[in-house]
């Protein structure tokens, strides 16, 4: 009767040639026909074995970095992290240098000799004026809670708190918006407590009411603001779950 034991099956596993003895038996006999001396023979054999070595290597680490990139998820906007905090002296004298392309260059800071002057009014407490962070820290815009986000001309009787919103101008454009507007929004309705919250947009920026509108804001008023008859509107919204 046949007898099978690991030692056999150890045994005849080890008796299996490798790639390597396959390939340097086949080539002793090659080399052995072409009468090459020994020394060439064996540089020709260790040349082809540290080349077949790193081959393999490369295609390790091919496969290695190709799971780590397989690992990382794509972005979304939901990857944008922003954190609001007061906004300091640096970041108000950032803001006076941003310049946005036309027809948005509506919103650009004035360049005249009071300068430290908008710096106090951003500083002012009753503004409430915040800088937006990203993950990384970088000023990415601001915004302010209160009067400051009231434009002349509108009608504010109603009880509300006013936001008012500036993006870094080469960040707008970018479908960064809603993860921008997202935080400002979540702190007013958390943090702040407010019931309704109130926005004044210019009538020509289609792209921020847009923006607003897919966050459940509505047309309240309409109204030109004074003295420039710039047309606004007002958007209202009740305080609900995001």
């Amino acid at each position: 009767m046949a007898r099978s034991s690991a030692h056999d099956h150890s045994a005849a596993h080890n008796a299996l040639p490798d790639k390597q003895s396959v390939t340097t038996n086949v080539m002793l006999r090659i080399f052995d026909r072409m009468m090459v001396p020994p020394l060439v023979f064996l540089v020709v054999v260790v040349t082809v074995i540290v080349v077949s070595e790193a081959f393999a290597l490369r295609a390790s680490k091919r496969d290695y970095f190709d799971s780590q990139i397989n690992r990382v998820p794509p972005m979304s906007v939901a990857d944008d992290n922003y954190l609001l905090k007061l906004l300091e002296e640096s970041h108000a004298w950032d803001i006076l240098s941003w310049r946005y392309p036309s027809p948005y260059d509506f919103y650009n800071p004035p360049i005249d000799d009071r300068q430290e002057h908008y710096v106090r009014q951003f500083l002012n407490p009753d503004f409430n004026f915040h800088a937006v962070l990203d993950a990384c820290g970088a000023m990415a815009g601001f915004c302010s809670f209160g009067s400051d986000g009231q434009v002349p001309g509108g009608d504010y009787s109603d009880e509300a708190l006013d936001i008012g919103v500036g993006m870094r101008p080469e960040l707008t454009g970018q479908g960064k918006g809603a993860a921008f507007f997202g935080a400002i929004l979540s702190y007013a309705l958390g943090t702040l407590s407010a019931a309704q919250i109130r926005l004044t947009v210019a009538k020509f920026n289609q792209r921020a009411l847009k923006l607003y509108d897919n966050f459940g804001f509505e047309v309240n008023d309409e109204f030109l603001e004074q003295p420039y008859a710039v047309p606004y509107s007002i958007l209202v919204r009740k305080a609900a779950p995001l």
